[in-house]
């Protein structure tokens, strides 16, 4: 499989458990997924399709889009997909913070969730400084179908759009992630590591990065 391969579509309803599925398959054993939200069950990857079916967030507009290869027999094979967000985040107030807290309260290690997660949230307010921006919710490519030049496929079609309206992008990376993002011009805002062994669940893990990064408008043409 090639990227020239690859196109690129807008999931349908009935796409979001295949979504579900290869985001579990392409994080699990990763430690920080063990510690936080847990091993992989049926009714997880179920409940996790419905909350990106139904993700909303007011005033941000939302965009997923899949990787389908195509085979031979004409078979289409989705192996990859990205999340999109687009709008301005606004500081959260006390009670919004505590609600979104709240919302991780079911995962495997709430703690170590808010800690990355709405923590990071935060980190990336900070970098769009009330601006409107493109945020990249979610980049996952197959296991099977990794280093093949899919990620980029992904990446690439949202910075297009953010090019074109003049926008700023902003993520939270992985180290393994990181590499990638740098090549398009994203830097580093705010880096965020997490000693695993000091949350439930995290006895005898290591050190988990989680980097915040921004790339600046580019002026529209």
């Amino acid at each position: 499989m090639t990227a020239s391969a690859i196109s690129l579509q807008t999931p349908v309803p009935s796409d979001f458990e295949t979504l579900a599925r290869i985001e579990a398959a392409a994080f699990q054993g990763e430690e920080f997924t063990l510690v936080a939200i847990g091993p992989s069950s049926e009714a997880g990857i179920a409940e996790r399709a419905q909350s990106l079916l139904n993700a909303s967030r007011p005033g941000v507009t939302r965009k997923y889009v899949k990787a389908v290869r195509t085979g031979e027999d004409g078979r289409e094979e989705i192996v990859g997909w990205a999340q999109w967000w687009r709008g301005v985040d606004k500081a959260l107030s006390a009670k919004e913070i505590e609600e979104k807290e709240k919302a991780y309260s079911q995962m495997a290690c709430p703690r170590l969730c808010v800690d990355a997660l709405v923590r990071g949230d935060e980190h990336m307010e900070r970098a769009c400084e009330g601006k409107e921006y493109l945020k990249l919710g979610l980049l996952v490519v197959s296991p099977e179908a990794q280093r093949r030049g899919i990620g980029a496929l992904l990446l690439e079609d949202g910075l297009r759009e953010a090019d074109a309206a003049g926008l700023q992008v902003v993520l939270g990376a992985s180290s393994a992630g990181e590499p990638l993002y740098k090549k398009y011009g994203f830097v580093v805002f705010e880096p965020m590591t997490f000693n695993l062994w000091e949350y439930e669940g995290g006895e005898g893990m290591g050190v988990a990065r989680h980097t915040i990064m921004h790339r600046p408008a580019k002026p529209r043409v």
